[in-house]
């Protein structure tokens, strides 16, 4: 997603190499009469060579090649003289000299698009469907595609009418609405509801698509200042005043004298039958009438057969704007793969929050990253409603970044339900004691098992239970030495005789319940207890802190039905409880999806940039200030507040602005996470499996905190000691060493990365594939 912030052909390097393993890939797969690497939608070759070309040729080409096709058109006409927006009003100031009266087309010449105005249909058809699914009885509930594709049907059918009456073929937008919502809703008084609905959400997203066009207004203002009459033409199926209620949303409407519709009079620019109408409404000769447009033949060619002059408005950077946007919209009408590119389009024009071209890595990097939040958070609030999910906790400390973007998009207007959401101290460290049914093997290897360096002291902290009493109690069945680390447990008769001691459990016990109890309190202060059902949010991966809740207080009657919503989630191969759910939104292994497994290829990355920089909850103990209720006690690390402050709160600056631009401009989108999903993974994927030198080198500037079951900082270098490499003695083995050392690095993409061998990445993710599938 950050392809258009570097030079063509570097920005389109990664995802020719990653389509060229994607097709080796499909090849492989198909000669060995495997199962697909991936279930999701994928773009065909076709598609992708038409968006490269939109992304990558410059405007002067483009151009050119649109040049060159004027030669094969019949007639001699003169050309028509043109300029860009940033030229208009020097040009028109000279050109108007002897007018009078300056006319004006509106769209894409006095107002431009965030989207197409296909698209904004679209648009509207989505949110038709979405209100449609609450009046209509599934089974007679029609696909979005259905109903835009009715909208179209009608519009064909209205203008045919318009015609066979001797108007130009233009639409009644009145008449449109009425029967495009009979169409579903077909008894009065809710069709005429329906309609009604239908026109203000169309104006509405015309609102939200349209801004001044560049300088138009300077231009406006300057014209009018020489006294100028000024009217608007447009070929249009909404009515005048309609238009003039845009134009007045966009601060355009005080300059114009009188404006002409096509719906209103029954002609058409295009046709050239409106203009004679505008010059005799207007009491105009046709050399009196100046005119401004951006259609060659509405705009240009028609007045000009009249005698009337006109200049083009032909903008290179708008023109390129409009071609990549009529790209991206072909692409997602044929493939759902291509809605995420869509809307990377529509917000990279369109961007009022999110600093394209800040230099910073770290912004940058929120911004690379922030679709997958985006889309993620989507899910939760469109997953709790499907599930009929009332509230929603999102689970510290990845949540507190979550739970800010889901603050951001609440509001959009997408939505039509939205869960109360809730911010939840948890930590592994502060569940996993009061989850625990006896200090047995059995329970301990639950957590051993992920965690398997321990010696007493560490295992006595990870389980949360008092150093002195547990340390004393150890030492009594001869585990005298809490340091010494418990190579196997199983194997250690002390380690033994420590588990299976009457003393410790009763001591394991009594803390265990107090345990509880105070986390049984601080969920019931946060209006855990007593829900029907409930959704914990969380970045992943195996849903630890799910599982020791319910682990808890699975026999509590108060306890609700639990919901996992995860960002990835990667199953342990422990069987859920009963009323226990777990979902896994970009990547989940259940699925078996190879290109989903790719994503975990870097975790660390997903973690420490939503890390909240508040500390981990460690237990919870009384509030000083409301004895009566429970406080979450935690424990911040220095390495953290230094990570926090020199890159990743500045990483969740880039997420946060990336959420403000999502959320303003999503009702114009309205792709459900579903349809986001294949195309965020894979551009995601592009930063997993080919990150961008700066990228990898950034990533060796990071670390990571573990604060539970080992207690370490993470650093992300390749581990390679060379002088441990010269001390084996063979060429073998220290390849075997090395080779060691890179498999245990925890993105050895970014190693790859790092070593600078040309196409070294496209191999290793070639090499790593191939693995997977054999």
């Amino acid at each position: 997603m950050t392809a258009r912030r570097e030079p063509a052909a570097a920005a389109l390097l990664p995802a020719l190499q990653r389509w060229a393993v994607e097709t080796a890939r499909d090849l492989y797969l198909t000669q060995k009469g495997a199962p697909v690497a991936t279930k999701h939608p994928r773009a065909t070759p076709g598609e992708r060579m038409s968006v490269i070309a939109s992304e990558a040729l410059p405007p002067n080409v483009v151009d050119g090649l649109a040049q060159a096709s004027r030669l094969f058109r019949a007639g001699d006409a003169p050309p028509i003289e043109s300029s860009p927006f940033a030229t208009l009003r020097e040009r028109l100031l000279t050109a108007t000299a002897g007018y009078d009266v300056v006319g004006f087309d509106v769209f894409n010449t006095l107002v431009v698009r965030s989207v197409e105005g296909e698209w904004l249909k679209t648009a509207v058809a989505r949110g038709f469907h979405a209100r449609l699914k609450e009046l209509v009885h599934p089974k007679a509930l029609p696909t979005v595609a259905q109903v835009r594709q009715r909208r179209f049907a009608l519009e064909m059918e209205i203008a045919g009418e318009q015609v066979a009456q001797g108007r130009d073929n233009e639409v009644d937008f009145e008449a449109l609405l009425q029967r495009w919502a009979g169409s579903w809703v077909p008894r009065e008084p809710m069709r005429s509801r329906m309609a009604e609905e239908l026109r203000a959400l169309e104006l509405e997203l015309e609102k939200l698509a349209l801004r001044p066009a560049p300088g138009i207004p300077e231009v406006l203002s300057a014209l009018k200042a020489q006294g100028k009459r000024l009217i608007f033409v447009s070929d249009m199926y909404l009515s005048q005043p309609l238009l003039r209620e845009l134009l007045r949303h966009c601060g355009l409407e005080q300059y114009f004298d009188a404006g002409y519709v096509s719906i209103d009079e029954g002609l058409r620019k295009a046709s050239g039958r409106l203009f004679p109408r505008v010059l005799e409404r207007e009491g105009l000769k046709p050399e009196q009438l100046f005119f401004v447009g951006d259609d060659e033949n509405a705009d240009n060619v028609q007045p000009r057969r009249l005698g009337i002059s006109t200049l083009r408005v032909e903008d290179p950077d708008e023109k390129l704007r409009r071609r990549r946007l009529e790209v991206a919209q072909k692409a997602v009408e044929q493939n759902p793969y291509w809605a995420a590119h869509y809307v990377d389009v529509v917000l990279g024009n369109e961007a009022r929050h999110v600093r394209e071209r800040d230099d910073d890595p770290s912004y940058q990097l929120g911004r690379t990253l922030a679709p997958g939040i985006v889309a993620f958070v989507v899910d939760v609030i469109e997953r709790s409603e499907k599930l009929g999910i009332d509230h929603v906790y999102f689970l510290a400390r990845e949540g507190l970044t979550l739970l800010k973007v889901f603050a951001l998009l609440k509001d959009s207007g997408l939505f039509r339900r939205v869960p109360k959401a809730h911010y939840l101290f948890v930590s592994r460290a502060s569940t996993i004691l009061a989850s625990m049914r006896e200090l047995s093997w059995e329970e301990v290897h639950r957590f051993w098992r992920q965690y398997s360096r321990q010696s007493l002291r560490g295992l006595l902290k990870n389980l949360s239970l008092p150093q002195d009493e547990f340390i004393r109690l150890a030492a009594e069945c001869g585990l005298t030495d809490p340091d010494r680390p418990i190579l196997e447990p199983t194997k250690d008769a002390a380690f033994q005789r420590f588990l299976a001691s009457r003393r410790v459990r009763v001591a394991f016990h009594q803390r265990r319940d107090e345990a509880r109890a105070n986390l049984s309190r601080y969920l019931e202060y946060r209006g855990l207890m007593g829900l029907e059902r409930t959704a914990l949010v969380d970045i992943g991966w195996k849903g630890s802190m799910q599982d020791n809740l319910m682990r808890a207080f699975e026999h509590d009657a108060r306890f609700p039905e639990l919901h996992g919503f995860y960002l990835a989630y990667v199953p342990d191969g422990q069987p859920l409880a009963k009323k226990s759910f777990k979902y896994g939104y970009l990547s989940d292994l259940r699925r078996r999806d190879l290109e989903e497994a790719d994503f975990l290829r870097n975790t660390a990355i997903f973690e420490m940039i939503t890390t909240a920089n508040h500390g981990s909850t460690v237990r919870y103990g009384k509030n000083p200030w409301a004895p009566h209720l429970p406080m979450p006690e935690l424990l911040h690390h220095d390495q953290e507040k230094d990570n926090s402050a020199r890159f990743f709160r500045r990483v969740q600056e880039g997420m946060y602005d990336y959420a403000r631009d999502y959320a303003r401009l999503s009702p114009l989108l309205r792709f459900t996470a579903d349809e986001l999903q294949p195309g965020t993974l894979q551009e995601l994927l592009r930063y997993t499996r080919y990150p961008t030198e700066q990228e990898a080198r950034e990533f060796l500037k990071y670390s990571h905190v573990e604060s539970f079951g080992v207690h370490e900082i993470t650093t992300f270098g390749l581990k390679l000691e060379l002088a441990k490499l010269a001390q084996l003695g063979s060429v073998k083995g220290a390849l075997k060493e090395a080779w060691k050392a890179f498999e245990t690095n925890p993105w050895r993409d970014s190693v790859v990365r790092r070593s600078g061998v040309p196409l070294a990445n496209l191999a290793y993710d070639a090499w790593f594939t191939w693995r997977a599938i054999r």
